[in-house]
């Protein structure tokens, strides 16, 4: 069975959903702004608490496609911190690298109006300090807190001295920090992963510049593949020769919380197995459009059974190459 580590982030998340609040965007819709009344009032019309987190999110999709799965990450001992474990442990992921500090654990709240959701993250500061792994198939280097960079640099000796493939899918405080801090991880980075407005962060190009653009501008950064996602208008991949487009999954959308995680983590899984970056692409749209049909990162991860049958299904939405 071939294993994988997730390194990054696990939270409790709380998804509230509201149905008095305003959008307002600008004349193109590039930039738009969820308004709720200031100082007032606001009643949700449901509740929901999910385990979280990047890391944690893949760690989860990758056992549920019958992977063997390990995550890092650094929780407190509170009543958040015990509920992270024990659906860790129901899950089947090996967290023997879980590191338990007193106190917090981080979490996040997601506001959810109209299919599309605004989070507010807290994550407890730590300092990270990664063990000595074993030998795995492969990494998933995903967010975490503001003192990353240790353990980043861990993660990159790591990979380098067992010749390990690594997707990364940077978070806030990463992209913040620029492509001068991260440049020592893109340049061992097999996949890294992206959403349109992080691209356009991390390359600092013009909001005219395309995908081709974009990706070509990250790929030059180190990345063997690089992937940008578009939410519902589909997704990119690049690899130094062929621009490829793939088109969502058709289905219901509840809230997209996770749908980046749940892309990343089939694509990842797909490379991992052997194929080719356009049936990836069709692993990742596969498992991002039944995590959007649940509330939640992590109900809508499908079994490896589940996703090859919904493959199937979609077996007409076939990534085509942009020229």
């Amino acid at each position: 069975m071939k294993k994988v580590l997730s390194i990054g982030e696990a939270t409790l998340d709380s998804f509230i959903f509201l149905d008095e609040a305003n959008v307002h965007c600008t004349l193109d819709k590039s930039k738009c702004e969820f308004c709720i009344n200031y100082a007032s009032k606001t009643m949700a019309t449901d509740c929901k608490f999910t385990v979280g987190g990047n890391a944690a999110n893949a760690a989860v999709g990758f056992r549920r496609l019958g992977i063997e799965s390990q995550l890092y990450s650094m929780r407190g001992d509170d009543w958040i911190g015990k509920q992270i474990q024990e659906v860790l442990n129901k899950e089947g992921v090996d967290s023997k690298y879980i590191d338990v500090e007193p106190g917090q654990t981080s979490f996040a709240t997601a506001l959810i109006f109209q299919g599309e959701r605004n989070l507010v993250i807290y994550h407890v500061p730590r300092e990270y300090h990664l063990p000595k792994f074993e030998p795995v198939d492969w990494v998933y280097l995903t967010s975490m807190g503001r003192a990353f960079t240790h353990a980043y640099d861990t993660a990159v000796k790591f990979v380098k001295e067992h010749d390990i493939k690594m997707t990364f899918n940077p978070g806030t405080y990463q992209l913040k920090a620029g492509v001068k801090a991260l440049k020592p991880i893109l340049e061992v980075t097999e996949v890294l992963i992206l959403n349109t407005e992080e691209a356009r962060q991390l390359t600092e190009l013009s909001a005219k510049a395309d995908f081709r653009e974009l990706s070509e501008s990250l790929y030059d950064l180190g990345p063997k593949i690089v992937v940008i996602t578009d939410g519902p208008n589909g997704a990119y991949s690049f690899d130094g020769k062929q621009l490829l487009f793939c088109n969502i999954f058709p289905g219901e959308v509840i809230e997209r919380t996770g749908a980046g995680d749940s892309f990343g983590t089939g694509l990842s899984a797909a490379l991992l197995q052997g194929k080719d970056l356009a049936e990836a692409m069709r692993w990742g749209m596969a498992e991002s459009s039944n995590v959007v049909k649940k509330i939640g990162p992590q109900e809508g991860l499908v079994t490896h059974e589940q996703l090859l049958e919904y493959l199937d299904l979609n077996h007409k939405i076939q990534p085509t190459i942009i020229k």
